[in-house]
């Protein structure tokens, strides 16, 4: 089990910061899930630290080149601000401006 306690009222904290109303059923069910994915989270902490920090998955696959290559940062000169807001449907200022999606 994880190694920290999951009881009842840290389900209800985590509860009320998604602003979820749980039943005491819920609650319980919850309480339940809760350990187990913290217990599985330890678990993978575990792993890495068992892994070492050299350790990287291409190397672990056998090949020198990564998945995602690297890549120097370069500055580059962006677009004006006019030209890149062209085609904008909405714009406040220098901002796109887009629906409200929270109530």
């Amino acid at each position: 089990m994880s190694r920290i306690q999951v009881d009842r009222e840290l389900v209800r904290k985590v509860a009320d910061l998604a602003q979820l109303s749980l039943s005491d059923s819920e609650i319980g069910l919850y309480q339940e899930r809760l350990s187990k994915v913290l217990s599985y989270v330890e678990q993978l902490d575990s792993v890495h630290e068992s892994l070492g920090q050299d350790w990287r998955p291409d190397i672990a696959r056998g090949t020198l080149e990564s998945s995602t290559p690297e890549r120097p940062d370069v500055v580059v000169v962006s677009l004006p601000v006019e030209e890149a807001m062209r085609q904008a449907p909405a714009r406040i200022g220098t901002a796109f401006q887009v629906p409200r999606i929270i109530e």
